[in-house]
């Protein structure tokens, strides 16, 4: 009797079929099997790994065929659609909300803890502050502190040595935060049709009176 062989020693063409029948929880549930399978489904610049996530996402989460936003992979994209996973932070809470701002799931306690509301423009440069991704939330404007903070470092580099260099940075990262805004605003305009369509389809017949 031949032996049987082992799943793990799929060659990678083969490798590929397999996983066109596995949802994305399936995918990342496979990625733990073993080195070699964590390598196929977690190579950020490959085509190949990539084309696995995005077939798996399209072909089973439905609800979502926007594509990632610019700078994001498949697999990132798909992990942080996959809201059952819970918050991304603390690991814990299950209930939690996408902040495409951000690029993060979390949880309200979560987005508390990493977050900062500013009021003023006077802990930070005014024309670093004006295109920093934001959450506005009951009138006020959130921004992911760690990203803020980190910006500002290097806003302070650039203003304390070639100005030129600090111009042309704040272009990259206002053409980076139009598309972020800009893409959490079609995504939020998404999910407010779904809304609607879904309340809709709940909602009782007129039926007249006879």
């Amino acid at each position: 009797m031949p032996a049987k062989q082992s799943i793990t020693k799929l060659p990678p063409e083969l490798f590929v079929e397999f996983c066109a029948y596995l949802t994305p929880s399936d995918l990342f549930i496979l990625s733990k099997v073993c080195r070699k399978f964590y390598c196929y489904l977690s190579a950020p610049n490959s085509f190949s790994t990539q084309q696995i996530w995005k077939k798996s996402r399209l072909k089973f989460m439905t609800n979502d065929l926007m594509p990632p936003p610019n700078g994001m992979n498949e697999k990132c994209y798909v992990e942080l659609l996959i809201t059952e996973r819970g918050c991304q932070i603390c690991k814990i809470n299950k209930k939690c909300k996408i902040y495409w701002e951000f690029g993060v799931r979390c949880c309200s306690k979560c987005f508390s803890e990493k977050t900062i509301m500013v009021e003023s423009y006077v802990d930070y440069p005014r024309d670093l502050l004006e295109i920093m991704p934001f959450i506005n939330k009951y009138g006020n404007m959130y921004y992911w502190k760690e990203r803020l903070d980190f910006d500002c470092d290097q806003y302070t580099s650039f203003f304390h040595g070639y100005l030129s260099n600090l111009q042309s940075w704040l272009d990259v990262k206002k053409n980076k935060f139009d598309s972020i805004m800009k893409y959490a605003k079609a995504k939020q305009k998404k999910n407010e049709v779904k809304k609607i369509s879904f309340s809709s389809d709940w909602q009782c017949p007129n039926i007249p009176y006879v």
